[in-house]
Formats: C-alpha cells, sequence, structure tokens
C-alpha cells in the first residue's frame, strides 16, 4: 500500500511567497508624470471706476506647464477671491486682457485678482482692492458742456445723458477723424443743424481721444463712454434685447419713420433716429441710431460693440461695428 506525503507546512509557505513574489514583485514602478505647473499671471490695476463697474485685466507671464484654456479676474467684497465665485472669461492664450466688472454695489470695497487655467489648476495674480462710487441720487439737473446744456434721466442707477452728445469741430464726411489734438466730428449731410438736433457722430477712436483703456473718452468730467456691459445693465432692466428698444425710442414720428414699432420712450432716454456713417456715406436718418460702447470687440481686429435702435422694431441689436463708422454717443456718469 502506497504512502501519500504531504508537503510540509514550511515547504507549502515557502511557495507561496515565491508565487506572490512572481506576480507582484515584477510589475514595472508606475510611470510618474513629469512636473505639472499652474499659469503665472499678473493683475492690472482697476480704473475706471462707477458706482456699479469697473475695469481691470491681466498678464500671463507663464503659460504653465500646459496651454491656457481660461482667464480672466474674479472679485469679491472678501479677499483673495475665487473663480467659483463672480468672475469673468476672456479668452485663451497668453494675450494681454481686459475685463470688465459689472454688476457692483456702490460705495463698496472690492476685491480682484486676474486667474488663467490650464489643465494643472489655476493660477491668481496679486489681490488689488477699490471701492465703488456712490450711487447717483439724482439725475434732473442739466449738465453744462463745452457751450452746451444737456439734460440727464436715471434709470435703475443709471444716470445718462439725455441727448445725444454734440462737441468738437465739424469736419466733412469724406474725411477720417483724426488724432490731430482737434475734436472732430460728423454731422449728418455735414450740416451742422444736424448736429444741433441730432447729436453729432464720432469714429471710436475719436470718441476715445484714442486711449481705450480709459473709457471716459469725450465727455464731460465725472461722466464716461458706456462700456458694452453698461449698455447690458441697462437693456436688462428694460426687459431685454427684444422689447428694450422701443422704451428707449422717442414715441411719435417727429424724429422716427413710421410706423416706429413700439415706441414708448418709458425710460425717459429719448432716442432718435440719428442715422450714421459708414464706408457708403451718411445713411439711415429717422430709420436707425447707432450707439458706441467703449468697448472692443476683441475677436474682430478694428471692431468695436454698438447697440442699434430701429424704426421698424422696438428690439436693440447688439452689433460689432467698424471703428471707421461714425456714431451717436450718449455719456454716463461715473
Amino acid at each position: 500500500m502506497k504512502v501519500l506525503l504531504f508537503p510540509k507546512p514550511a515547504i507549502i509557505a515557502t511557495l507561496f511567497f515565491v508565487a506572490i513574489l512572481f506576480q507582484y514583485g515584477c510589475k514595472k514602478d508606475p510611470v510618474v508624470p513629469p512636473d505639472s505647473t499652474v499659469p503665472t499671471v499678473i493683475t492690472s490695476a482697476v480704473s475706471a471706476i462707477t458706482s456699479i463697474s469697473a475695469v481691470t485685466g491681466g498678464i500671463v507671464s507663464q503659460k504653465g506647464s500646459s496651454e491656457i484654456t481660461a482667464k480672466g479676474v474674479c472679485w469679491s467684497t472678501s479677499q483673495n477671491p475665487v473663480v467659483t465665485g463672480d468672475h469673468t472669461n476672456d479668452g485663451t492664450g497668453t494675450a494681454v486682457y481686459t475685463s470688465n466688472m459689472t454688476g457692483l454695489t456702490p460705495n463698496t470695497t472690492y476685491y480682484v485678482r486676474a486667474y488663467a487655467t490650464n489643465s494643472a489648476g489655476t493660477g491668481y495674480g496679486s489681490s488689488l482692492s477699490f471701492i465703488t462710487l456712490q450711487a447717483p441720487t439724482s439725475c434732473d439737473v442739466p449738465i453744462s458742456y463745452e457751450g452746451k446744456n444737456y439734460e440727464t434721466v436715471l434709470i435703475n442707477s443709471q444716470c445718462w445723458f439725455k441727448e445725444n452728445l454734440n462737441v468738437g469741430t465739424r469736419i466733412n464726411g469724406t474725411q477720417n477723424q483724426a488724432n490731430n489734438g482737434i475734436l472732430e466730428k460728423h454731422c449728418y449731410n455735414d450740416e451742422e443743424t444736424n448736429c444741433d438736433f441730432y447729436g453729432a457722430l464720432y469714429q471710436w477712436g475719436e470718441m476715445l481721444q484714442y486711449d481705450s483703456i480709459q473709457p471716459k473718452g469725450i465727455c464731460p468730467p465725472g461722466w464716461h463712454i458706456p462700456t458694452d456691459q453698461d449698455w447690458s445693465i441697462l437693456i436688462n432692466y428694460l426687459g431685454g434685447d427684444s422689447i428694450a428698444g422701443g422704451k428707449l425710442k422717442q414715441s411719435g414720428l417727429n424724429n422716427w419713420a413710421s410706423p416706429n414699432t413700439g415706441a414708448t420712450n418709458s425710460s425717459g432716454f429719448t432716442a432718435f433716429g440719428a442715422g450714421n456713417h459708414t464706408a457708403i456715406g451718411f445713411d439711415l436718418i429717422m430709420r436707425h441710431s447707432s450707439f458706441w460702447s467703449s468697448t472692443r470687440d476683441n475677436a474682430t481686429a478694428g471692431y468695436a460693440w454698438s447697440r442699434n435702435l430701429f424704426y421698424s422694431s422696438q428690439d436693440v441689436n447688439k452689433a460689432s461695428g467698424k471703428m471707421e463708422n461714425s456714431f451717436s454717443i450718449r455719456c454716463l456718469k461715473d
């Protein structure tokens, strides 16, 4: 009779250890990814501070270990704001950028810092502080500027000119306004009386006196050219793009062609159909009105944002206009 011999316990343990070592001990060490770094960004100085808005921006000095996928600024009433709170998104890449902060509370201390994001995370610039201005308490006193009185109107918390700006020396529409130390304007059909009634028409660079960083432009002290965001605040308060135009247009057919759709002027803004000047010359008086903003269209060189009203619609149209076009200007109180 054969006797079955079983391995001793020590031998069994040894064989088990060898099996484990064979299965796991020969695996390669995990691959360690290369160093990942977030971008380095510098916060630009805060400027153009009003009661409800301000302008800043950023400079991406180093993109980090991968491409920039988002950049802008973030702000808060607490120090060291982050992108999970109020922020702008000003594109991608490493180009210098300008950011517009809107919807701020008057007479309030804010903290803002630039940010840039790549696949490794988000890098922040230094935190800067600023204080918004007091909100306008009234807006019914005419403003005297360059020999002319301008009526004003308070809409929500914004104090606007109630009429289009008319300052400067008239030049013919065949000439471009130039950076020559002389404030120049176009008058519809080259007639000064049209400037007196409808206001002057300005090319974008002349309007800002060739300094797009400070949006005051040719408005009087304490006033500025509205940014694109300033216009958005106004339009949104009046119910949005689809109906706000009617609330901005003067009613009736004295200064708009028929049918002047939806015009009530319930805001008191009192927009006329002032027309404009483009590459085809003067056009669209009583049928159209274009108002510049101080904000560039960063996606298209040589263009800036405007708001447009029409005789046949109660809409407000946001459009990117060629800077050589001459449009109307409304000033907004700081």
